[in-house]
């Protein structure tokens, strides 16, 4: 598990517990803060879950190209939306090729 997605579940639950906190004393501001926070926690999950993704591919790399393979993966850990879309473009390619086999 990456940082992100740990830091992901820290943000979710604070933007949880502020939205609520915010609707029962009829704060809107709090409520918006707080759904700010749960969105934020929940893209950084996603972040994190593409990273494993990135991680996982690395670790079954060849090890002759190992070492580009992670300087690759610290370039995707610079630029997470490109990394989750990217990630996630290719994850609907695969799936998009498997179905049509059947």
């Amino acid at each position: 598990m990456t940082d992100e997605r740990i830091e992901g579940a820290a943000y979710e639950a604070t933007g949880k517990t502020k939205k609520g906190f915010g609707k029962l004393v009829g704060d809107q501001k709090l409520q918006v803060e707080g759904a700010f926070e749960d969105a934020k926690g929940r893209s950084l999950d996603t972040f994190g879950k593409a990273m494993d993704a990135v991680d996982r591919l690395v670790e079954k790399t060849p090890v002759d190209y190992r070492d580009k393979a992670r300087a690759v993966a610290g370039e995707a850990r610079k630029r997470p939306l490109v990394t989750t879309l990217s990630v996630a473009g290719v994850g609907l390619m695969l799936l998009g090729m498997l179905t049509r086999r059947r």
